[in-house]
């Protein structure tokens, strides 16, 4: 009984699967005595109904993973997830002590800076995983060293939190009355920050972001310059998107890809397929990920409220970055110079294993954001660097970290 309590609890967004159930097993029904010629749409019923009656059953046993984040962290990672609520919609962030070892021995965190991580789109908190397993390998490593040297610029860091935008992972949509609304960049970082402060993070925040993340990470460091201590741009995107007709075919390509899939989503066809074929979503069987975080991701990206989140945020990509692009225009015309992060650390993480040497340029360019800025060059990784190159994130935590003393 508790597992169909808990299915019911999960919204609304599977009684379309429970509604085409029963519609198909009535179409079952009624062919089922007609004619020989009408019996064979009773065969085609009975497949669909029963691909349909076995997603069903396992959308309730596997309901305690969309209810509880726990499922799916705890065991490998740790952490506490929280989900503050801000005008009755919640927000899930995941938070990890970095707790080092001080010179005389007596342990504890001896940190105060907090990583924030920023997911591309269509992605959410599970996309930091392997980021995450070296993070705690460091943790394990200084806490192992008797002399642990206060120069480690990790010694600096007191947490670390991965978090899920509105209606990815367990995170509440926005605007559930209007299901085909996006939250622009400069609205969602604000909102992030409340979120923030409601669990107690207000400052000394060091901001990784990732693809359309690091797009989320500059706009947020632009609207509350006090809180940010230093940003990590991780093959981002930015102001030369804006002109990329390819990058604009593809984005609508995928807010098609995201309508359809939402259609067939209460047949349960693409669930039950999804064991013999992985989601194109950087998720394949090749990637180094773990399998719980894999089905996990598998399981939640297959839901009604993150499919609407990617089909909005694809929507509003570009207006985030035209957001962005007001904010540096408006320091060019001010102070001639388009450093509006002023000397902030700043660390451009550039993928350049598929990088053309114009995309390397262009993502050079993002060092003039800040005068405290460096660009790194990883010509071993492609687009997909927090799943292919964990390692590089994490070193350039630590220079960031140098770079904001």
């Amino acid at each position: 009984m508790n597992c169909i309590s808990d299915f019911i609890r999960i919204e609304y967004r599977y009684l379309p699967s429970t509604l085409y159930c029963l519609v198909v097993v009535s179409l079952f029904f009624y062919f089922v005595g007609k004619t020989n010629k009408k019996r064979y749409f009773s065969y085609l019923f009975f497949i669909l109904s029963l691909i349909s009656i076995i997603d069903i059953v396992l959308l309730i046993q596997e309901s305690d993973i969309f209810l509880d984040p726990n499922k799916t962290f705890s065991g490998e990672f740790g952490g506490k997830s929280f989900k503050p609520i801000i005008n009755e919609t919640s927000l899930h962030i995941r938070c990890f002590d970095y707790n080092n070892n001080s010179n005389d021995g007596s342990g504890g965190s001896t940190g105060e800076k907090t990583i924030i991580f920023e997911a591309g789109t269509p992605f959410y908190s599970t996309i930091w995983g392997n980021v995450l397993e070296i993070l705690q390998q460091r943790q394990q490593q200084q806490q192992q060293q008797i002399n642990n040297s206060n120069y480690n610029p990790m010694n600096k860091i007191k947490q670390y939190c991965i978090y899920d935008r509105y209606g990815y992972g367990w995170s509440d949509l926005k605007y559930k009355n209007n299901r085909n609304k996006g939250v622009q960049g400069i609205e969602a970082v604000k909102d992030l920050k409340q979120y923030l402060e409601l669990i107690g993070i207000n400052d000394h925040l060091i901001l990784v972001g990732w693809s359309y993340g690091g797009v989320m990470s500059q706009l947020f460091a632009s609207q509350f310059p006090s809180s940010v201590d230093g940003v990590l741009l991780v093959d981002s995107m930015g102001l030369m998107d804006l002109t990329d007709t390819f990058l604009a075919k593809l984005i609508n390509q995928g807010i098609t890809s995201f309508k359809v899939l939402k259609y067939l989503l209460p047949s349960g066809i693409t669930r039950i397929l999804t064991p013999f074929f992985p989601l194109s979503s950087g998720y394949l069987e090749s990637v180094d990920l773990s399998d719980n975080l894999k089905y996990s991701t598998d399981l939640i990206y297959q839901s009604f409220n993150n499919i609407d989140a990617s089909k909005n945020e694809l929507s509003i990509i570009f207006d985030s970055i035209n957001q962005l692009n007001d904010i540096i225009t408006n320091q060019n015309n001010l102070f001639g110079n388009s450093e509006y992060m002023g000397n902030k650390s700043l660390v451009v993480l550039t993928a350049g294993e598929n990088g053309t040497p114009d995309w390397i340029n262009l993502q050079f360019e993002m060092t003039y954001y800040s005068s405290n800025s460096v660009q790194i060059v990883n010509n071993s990784t492609d687009h997909f660097v927090p799943l292919h190159a964990s390692q590089s994130i994490v070193n350039a935590i630590s220079l960031c970290i140098v770079m904001s003393n």
